[in-house]
């Protein structure tokens, strides 16, 4: 039979919004606002499936019942696979339900972790996970107490700091993760940077990035969750199952660091998720918030002050090293950026 691919303009086009949106909805999910590029599979006039991508994660897979199993399923994947590598990716992302597993593996796919019969997580990839792990495991240092962290620091602040000298002390072997995604107002670059000379007087510490296996509230796909789960809690479970059954065995970590988190409901749930995961086979220790003139010290407090143009207050909440970054010329750029997202 031939079919037919073509673009579906969402952002553009009411009826072909419509159409999407009829489709994922017939397929029991729910139709979601981060996709760069949407493509519909026609039999004739009839839309018989359809899928997103954002950057290099496929999303919004919806195949009409009488067509499951078979072609459409193979051009529809297919042909976004090429997208994402003609973007000039190198490794391409799903998140799917247990079912719906097999279609992917025949295309190449390879399962990297999943949550119960709420989700799976797959990858096909150039370089892919079991990869990013033999690197990780080059990296590992001998040591009774050998603990990690995973951070965002956007940007590196003193509460960052606090959190990191208390585990280090802790710790033979202290192994900071700073999240590679490049979706902050800070560039993975920059962060992972002034995590470096905020923490260069603690010689048991090295630093990573997460590759893309830390997950990304922007890429992670709430759309075929059912309405009565908790998406956070979902992506929380998953990021650590990622980090318990495969990260943490390559480095040999048995500790997680934490930080308390009086404010975010979301930490909070990221927080309990992981107890639930960790259980007996890895301890988490969460370490009460550094404060500042009453208030906790956060990255987004900081990046309050910058918008705010209250430079010199940032002296007691942020270290040194940070501080004089912002008082650069490539900082004061990106002040500007927060600025002008503000108006």
């Amino acid at each position: 039979m031939n079919y037919i691919l073509q673009r579906m303009w969402i952002g553009r086009s009411r009826s072909a919004r419509e159409a999407w949106e009829t489709m994922l909805s017939q397929a029991g999910i729910r139709s979601e606002d981060t996709v760069e590029y949407t493509v519909g599979v026609y039999d004739g006039e009839k839309l018989v499936a359809t899928g997103s991508r954002y950057k290099n994660v496929l999303k919004c897979i919806a195949v009409c019942k009488d067509y499951t199993g078979g072609e459409v399923i193979s051009l529809l994947i297919s042909h976004l696979m090429t997208e994402v590598f003609d973007e000039g990716h190198t490794s391409c992302y799903v998140y799917t339900k247990p079912e719906s597993v097999q279609s992917f593996v025949y295309m190449g796919f390879n399962e990297i972790e999943r949550v119960g019969e709420d989700l799976v997580f797959l990858e096909k990839a150039v370089h892919g996970f079991d990869e990013f792990l033999r690197n990780l495991e080059k990296e590992r240092i001998p040591g009774e107490k050998i603990a990690g962290i995973v951070m965002n620091a956007n940007p590196f602040t003193k509460g960052h700091q606090y959190l990191i000298e208390t585990a280090a002390k802790a710790s033979d072997v202290l192994h900071v993760f700073v999240l590679t995604e490049d979706l902050s107002a800070f560039p993975t670059k920059v962060r992972k940077e002034l995590v470096k000379r905020g923490t260069a007087h603690l010689k048991n510490v090295r630093i990573h990035e997460t590759g893309d296996y830390m997950v990304s509230a922007k890429t992670f796909p709430s759309y075929f969750l059912k309405e009565n789960k908790d998406v956070t809690e979902v992506q929380a479970s998953l990021d650590a199952r990622i980090f318990k059954n495969h990260i943490a065995k390559a480095l040999a970590i048995t500790t997680r660091y934490v930080g308390e988190e009086p404010l975010s409901f979301a930490t909070n749930i990221y927080n309990e998720a992981m107890k639930k995961v960790f259980q007996d086979e890895m301890n988490l220790v969460i370490i009460p918030r550094k404060e500042f003139g009453g208030e906790v010290i956060s990255a987004s407090r900081v990046r309050k002050y910058l918008k705010e143009d209250r430079v010199e207050e940032l002296k007691g909440l942020v270290p040194e090293t940070t501080f004089q970054f912002l008082v650069s010329e490539e900082g004061k750029k990106i002040q500007e950026k927060l600025r002008s997202e503000e108006q």
